[in-house]
């Protein structure tokens, strides 16, 4: 049997070679301490600070157990919760979320997303009936070959249901308008109109939404404004709740 050369490409020779060869030449040091052979040591993800204190996302001052939306604010927003598994400002933790989504550091995803697993399972939140990744715009994905949210998403999902891969709903919820990066922008009124009409729902997968209680996944919340559109989506095509998740806030 004569092998093309698409299967030689896909075939595991290929693939040793090739991995060779991005380590010969492009060599993977920990973002922490520099240790040689993986772009996030175990000590260092260790190190990672846990949000001990969850808030309200919509007020950002009432704490609240899991991150719900607290009673002052129950009906003000389209989210019902946020939980974050760690704090944004830490330099680690910074350095790492820009790296992995700026420089394409794929690989990433697996220590991360086990690590955000592990800190789900430690609230005790109910399992969702879907999981849904914040999409990107056809555009920028193109530009950085992955989604961030959907890789989390999908660790997520493997290591706190494994085997229920069907729980993440990757093209559900759709990014139809091109925007700059929320963090580029420069007031609340400037975020939210960089994203309004930016998001809707495929209209083919609007009935695995109907009355099921969702997660939503990103990587990094700031203002809570993309979350907040997407839950709004969600909410108006029938989703019964939406909690959203990331790794930092």
């Amino acid at each position: 049997m004569h092998l093309t050369i698409a299967s030689f490409f896909r075939s595991p020779a290929f693939r040793t070679f090739w991995d060779s060869c991005l380590d010969t030449f492009f060599p993977v040091f920990c973002l922490g301490c520099g240790a040689y052979g993986t772009a996030l040591c175990d000590h260092c993800l260790q190190i990672f600070p846990r949000r001990l204190e969850q808030r309200c996302p919509t007020c950002v001052r009432n704490t609240t157990p899991r991150g719900e939306v607290c009673f002052d604010c129950v009906g003000k927003s389209a989210l019902d919760g946020l939980f974050a598994g760690s704090i944004y400002r830490f330099p680690l933790v910074s350095h790492t979320l820009h790296t992995f989504k700026y420089r394409f550091i794929a690989p990433l995803a697996s220590s991360l997303g086990t690590w955000l697993a592990e800190r789900v399972q430690e609230t005790n939140l109910p399992l969702p009936d879907a999981i849904i990744p914040v999409p990107l715009h056809p555009r920028r994905l193109r530009f950085r070959g992955f989604n961030q949210s959907l890789l989390i998403a999908e660790v997520l999902a493997d290591t706190l249901t494994p085997g229920l891969d069907t729980l993440v709903l990757a093209n559900v919820l759709l990014r139809t308008r091109y925007t700059k990066p929320q963090m580029k922008t420069q007031s609340k009124e400037e975020r939210q109109g960089n994203l309004t009409g930016a998001f809707t729902i495929a209209p083919e997968y609007t009935s695995l939404i109907q009355d099921k209680s969702i997660w939503l996944i990103d990587d990094v919340s700031t203002t809570g404004t993309t979350l907040e559109e997407c839950a709004l989506v969600l909410k108006k095509s029938g989703a019964k709740s939406v909690f959203g998740i990331v790794l930092a806030r």
